[in-house]
């Protein structure tokens, strides 16, 4: 058992989650994720018999100022969002005290998981463009800036919908430069140069990670990265990636068709920004 601070610096003790334990109406089956912006457990509502993902905040951030508070605020305004491309949250809640949400658990592979497996067609590089900028669209119209998108936030269900996990959690965890604790060099990777500077960020921070991510998916290659954070960081705010063509063999490929793919994603990014 440990302990963990709260915002008025009263102790609580928490047990940790395993198989079997209940968490309100929520039975843990066992835990499927977990880093520097939550832990993820596989769980069944009891009340409405179904599966379900449970998210909780990082114990090294209960004991930061305002975290709990924007970790439930944020994760409220995400749930407020409704759209195919868009996870489901069901519910905002705290478990002794740990701010958690419960979602809908998507069974299927992340893009980071097709990346890896073989390279991607241009049709569907175009058409999960597609599906992730609607998403991006209906959660800027709302006010709703994500700040980490990147291949493993996004899943694929059996149908082959594209879901953008994680809405809002990187500000509402506090750290907006994603570059503390618990971060990766991937989460570095798809920052916008005004996170890697620790500027204010809006959608724009968003459409830039998308940019990123296009990129990866054309070429299986990130366009900033580099050995270490720190360079990597300096990168995104003073180079410029290497052209597409350098690691994408377009032989065979008629080149109108590549310049309407292109002109697709050119008008998917103008509808985001407007």
């Amino acid at each position: 058992m440990a302990a963990v601070h709260d915002e008025d610096d009263r102790t609580r003790s928490y047990v940790a989650l395993g198989p079997g334990s209940n968490v309100s109406h929520y039975k843990i089956e066992r835990r499927i994720g977990s880093g520097g912006m939550g832990e993820v457990y596989l769980a069944e509502d009891t009340a409405l018999k179904r599966g379900v993902a449970l998210k909780f905040i990082p114990y090294h951030l209960m004991s930061v100022e305002g975290a709990r508070a924007r970790f439930k605020r944020e994760a409220q305004s995400a749930a407020a969002l409704n759209h195919p491309n868009i996870i489901t949250i069901y519910e905002v809640s705290e478990y002794q005290g740990r701010p958690f949400f419960a979602m809908e658990h998507i069974e299927g592979p992340s893009l980071r998981d097709l990346i890896k497996g073989k390279e991607l067609s241009l049709s569907k590089v175009l058409d999960f463009a597609v599906q992730i900028s609607e998403g991006l669209r209906e959660a800027h119209e709302k006010g709703v800036v994500h700040r980490d998108i990147k291949p493993s936030n996004i899943v694929l269900d059996k149908k082959g919908r594209c879901v953008i996990l994680d809405f809002g959690l990187a500000v509402a965890l506090g750290d907006e430069k994603l570059t503390k604790t618990g971060s990766t060099l991937g989460t570095v990777g798809y920052m916008s140069p005004e996170q890697a500077e620790g500027g204010h960020t809006d959608h724009r921070s968003d459409m830039f990670s998308f940019g990123v991510l296009i990129y990866e998916m054309l070429t299986c290659q990130q366009p900033f990265y580099r050995e270490t954070e720190a360079a990597t960081l300096q990168a995104i705010v003073n180079s410029k990636p290497e052209p597409m063509a350098r690691f994408k063999e377009l032989d065979g490929i008629m080149m109108d068709h590549w310049n309407t793919y292109i002109e697709h994603i050119d008008n998917m990014a103008s509808r985001l920004v407007q």
